[in-house]
């Protein structure tokens, strides 16, 4: 028994200081390399993190108030014929020239937005021109409800979203004015047929207070005669994207002066460029180690 146990502990204690002493040492780094170790994760947390906020940014759709406005499939509506032509087909009662004025200057409105070399703009159609916008008053069988004072019909090719053919409808038993002062019973025409007009132009409803293509106008309320940032951002979005337009029947194609919106673009290049910082760190790191 006793010269077991002394065989049996022999071989372990030399295997065990065989072990011992072959078994690498692990060097402690020196307070200089743990240092740059640190510099270098830090780093490299850093550009990953911007990566992250750039890339998030470059794909955040801009801030806006407007909406465009679609057909049946999801495609953008837009006017493919330009200038526009427009016809008062029948005339608001109670005014003078039967809300002509009104018209005009609200045409003259939405004509004076310019985006880049592109500009989408009214003209009144002459006699027994064809005229794909028409602007009706209408004094009997109103079907939009007691609550709408004027509604816009938009038909347009429902692919492409190229509209065809516009029809504004009016009611002609409310009161309507075309004064500097609008009396307490009474609605703006100006102010909505700028709004519509937007509507005939492909522009959906705006949640901006004091956008024209805010929807709702109550009698009496202030003429809003004047197009607010939002619905010139609204117009030159629709018409600076690739779309084909024919002006004058000549077929031009419009591209946008910047393919991405300015902050879209620094965040792509602020995203590519941390993507290559990155990199290089990673790299460097790898053979540092």
């Amino acid at each position: 028994m006793g010269r077991t146990r002394t065989r049996s502990s022999t071989p372990c204690s030399r295997s065990r200081a065989r072990w011992t002493s072959t078994r690498p040492r692990p060097t402690r780094p020196t307070r200089s390399a743990s240092d740059g170790m640190s510099r270098a994760r830090a780093v490299t947390k850093f550009v990953w993190a911007l990566l992250l906020v750039a890339l998030a940014l470059s794909f955040t759709r801009a801030a806006r108030a407007y909406e465009e406005g679609r057909s049946e499939y999801g495609a953008r509506l837009h006017l493919t014929s330009l200038p526009a032509r427009v016809r008062l087909d029948t005339p608001v009662p109670g005014l003078v020239d039967g809300g002509r004025g009104a018209l005009l200057r609200a045409m003259a409105t939405w004509s004076a937005v310019t985006c880049g070399s592109m500009a989408v703009s009214f003209v009144e159609a002459n006699h027994g021109e064809e005229a794909p916008i028409e602007v009706r008053a209408v004094a009997s069988k109103w079907r939009h409800g007691e609550a709408i004072a004027a509604h816009t019909d938009v038909e347009s090719d429902a692919w492409t979203g190229e509209i065809r053919r516009v029809v504004i409808e009016l009611d002609a038993r409310r009161r309507w004015s075309d004064a500097a002062r609008v009396p307490a019973d009474a609605l703006d025409l100006e102010t909505v047929l700028l709004h519509e007009l937007g509507h005939a132009a492909g522009l959906a409803h705006s949640v901006h207070s004091s956008a024209v293509m805010r929807a709702g106008l109550k009698p009496g309320h202030a003429p809003r005669r004047a197009l607010d940032g939002d619905d010139a951002a609204g117009l030159c979005a629709l018409y600076t994207a690739p779309v084909l337009v024919r002006k004058d029947k000549q077929s031009v194609r419009t591209d946008p002066v910047f393919p991405l919106p300015l902050p879209r673009a620094l965040g792509v290049a602020a995203a590519l460029g941390a993507f290559g910082v990155g990199i290089v760190c990673l790299r460097r790191r790898r053979r540092g180690a």
